[in-house]
């Protein structure tokens, strides 16, 4: 195990639990030597190999794109196990020639008994859709060439990993990161050896058939807007910013999955049930994004459930200690880290997961002259003074940053058109009665 990559092992947990609000694993191993390899869904670029690597045990190397692999970049991409995949689109004809020595390698690490990770996807696309796209055979070569290099006596696995998050681009997400079952290479020996492509094309159905039962997976992405609505109307699923703060996020995991699977068995364009209730709940979110009125504040006048203000305000007098020390220690790194990404990453899948490994260090770094300001007012200790900047800056900044959304939100409730408001909750209640007839809540 390499330095960088031991580092980043002990101190991403920390980071993951500032950037992630939720998270649950299902079905992960519980060893070190899995000798497996992941084949992971890719929504969110930068961000996918940290939650996937972060929440279970085994030593990892991340078979990433080539381009970024720059001579200035090596000492970094070899202390945290990184190793290229060349595709000719990106990297030129020749990449075929250049992925047969990585082949070597990654066979090496196999043989070692460490794992990879691979995003089969190829790409993450701008959008993020809650669905998947056409699986390589990467991953299938790699495990038959290496099973075949060692006369078949490894016991190389494959597993699909499903990263579902709530918004992959939102700060504060929640995730669920789901395990299909083992698939055992030493199954395919028999065919493999008959037709070598055609066990290559079974794996990987097999592989793609798993990854999709690990996702909320929406067959027709033209679907995808209605399957959102769904989820966010009724308030069970996996959307990021509408749901029932009682519900388990497992058990939303279950209902977002079990909802897309219903439309793909089920949707039929041609039955008016289906077509109206599709054309009415775009409309609706038309005209909210239109008179910028937030789903939440209906959901909130419809329920009656509007925000205590007088208890927010109270809450916010009583923590304002805290609050400002957030502000003191993580507000000046935040504006530059935010700034800096917004303004360099112009496509925004790349930039939760910059921020997620920027935004940790430049933070540290801006706090370091607080160790010593601690030593000299607070307690003559460095050491103590260093356990200061590594929690209470985090954990203090992200107190200050939930409370002043609490208070822009608050603010802006009651700043919304009342009329407009009592409007969207009629609609809302007959779009749900409509829901309810479809057998989808």
């Amino acid at each position: 195990m390499r330095p960088l990559y031991f580092i980043l092992r002990i101190l991403l947990p920390h980071a993951m639990s500032i950037f992630i609000r939720k998270r649950l694993t299902l079905n992960a191993q519980k060893t070190f030597k899995a000798q497996t390899i992941f084949v992971c869904n890719h929504p969110s670029a930068f961000l996918d190999p940290l939650v996937a690597a972060n929440y279970q045990w085994p030593i990892f190397f991340f078979m990433t794109r080539g381009d970024i692999f720059k001579k200035w970049l090596q000492p970094v991409t070899w202390a945290s196990h990184m190793v290229p995949i060349y595709r000719t689109e990106q990297d030129g004809n020749d990449s075929a020639e250049k992925n047969k020595d990585v082949f070597v390698k990654v066979r090496q690490v196999l043989k070692n008994k460490k794992s990879l990770i691979l995003f089969a996807e190829g790409y993450t696309d701008n959008t993020f859709i809650r669905s998947l796209k056409t699986i390589k055979k990467g991953p299938a070569r790699i495990g038959f060439g290496t099973m075949e290099s060692s006369n078949w006596e490894l016991d190389i696995k494959v597993q699909a990993i499903g990263l579902n998050y709530t918004d992959p681009s939102a700060f504060r997400s929640d995730v669920v990161v789901s395990m299909g079952e083992l698939i055992y290479l030493k199954d395919y020996k028999a065919l493999y050896q008959e037709n070598p492509n055609k066990a290559i094309t079974e794996l990987t159905k097999t592989i793609a058939k798993s990854m999709q039962d690990q996702l909320t997976y929406i067959e027709d992405k033209t679907l995808a807007d209605f399957l959102e609505h769904i989820l966010i109307l009724s308030r069970k699923g996996m959307n990021n910013d509408h749901f029932d703060k009682k519900e388990l996020l497992l058990n939303r995991y279950e209902y977002s999955k079990k909802t897309a699977t219903y439309i793909n068995e089920n949707y039929d364009e041609s039955d008016s049930k289906w077509a109206t209730l599709k054309a009415d709940c775009l409309s609706y979110f038309n005209a909210q994004k239109k008179q910028k009125i937030n789903e939440e504040w209906v959901y909130q006048y419809a329920t009656s459930s509007r925000p205590n203000f007088a208890l927010s305000l109270l809450l916010i007098i009583l923590t304002l200690p805290i609050t400002l020390l957030g502000i003191i220690h993580a507000a000046i790194p935040y504006l530059v880290v935010k700034k800096f990404i917004d303004n360099t990453f112009k496509r925004a899948v790349f930039r939760s997961g910059v921020k997620l490994m920027l935004g940790p260090v430049i933070t540290l770094i801006y706090n370091i002259p607080f160790i010593f300001l601690f030593y000299d007012y607070i307690y003559p200790s460095y050491w103590l003074g260093i356990l200061y900047i590594v929690i209470v800056p985090a954990y203090a900044g992200l107190f200050a940053y939930i409370i002043f959304r609490r208070i822009k939100e608050h603010y802006a409730y009651r700043l919304a058109n009342k009329n407009s408001l009592a409007e969207f909750a009629k609609t809302r209640a007959k779009l749900i009665e409509k829901i309810k007839d479809l057998k989808l809540i």
